[in-house]
């Protein structure tokens, strides 16, 4: 049985997602019941979109760095979830009777596999997604390092440890 059933269109959307960011990473929430995504959510990325001054968990020196940086160079700093999105999705989910499935995001010029700083914010995480009274996520990743093909991978990522997800594509 696998861990997760996601139907094709919403791949398909998620990698259009990619594609319309890069070379920034998109990110977003995948929802649905009893391993079924059914719903997708594409979450702002802050750091591509707005840029550092936004963010409230940066102290002064790192927006000021933030901000020196091209766009080019901003958009390997990784996301940033817009907490705005991030709240009104949390909403609909639970409006829906929907449980969190997946967080997913790219990676444009890098494997589809979790970074150093994907598997700390995940397990940063862990117990953040209990507080708000929803599941651990999988971790989906799309990666356009061989674009037009994309590569789309997705993980369990709990204790610093990752290991892959069994995917069934409907």
């Amino acid at each position: 049985m696998p861990d997760l059933s996601i139907p094709q269109h919403i791949l398909d959307q998620i990698v259009a997602h990619a594609r319309e960011l890069a070379p920034f990473e998109c990110c977003g929430l995948l929802a649905g019941k009893d391993k079924m995504v059914t719903h997708l959510y594409r979450i702002t990325n802050i750091v591509a979109v707005e840029g550092a001054q936004n963010l409230s968990t940066f102290d002064d020196d790192k927006i000021a760095h933030l901000e020196r940086l091209s766009p080019e160079e901003r958009a390997e700093i990784a996301f940033v979830m817009d907490m705005g999105d991030f709240s009104a999705a949390k909403k609909d989910i639970r409006k829906n009777g929907l449980d969190l499935q997946a967080v997913y995001h790219s990676h444009p010029k890098d494997p589809a596999r979790p970074s150093q700083t994907d598997i700390k914010i995940a397990t940063d995480y862990e117990e953040i997604w209990q507080r708000i009274n929803l599941p651990v996520p999988a971790y989906l990743l799309v990666s356009l390092m061989h674009s037009p093909a994309a590569d789309i991978r997705t993980y369990w990522i709990t204790g610093g440890q990752v290991r892959p997800a069994d995917i069934h594509i409907s």
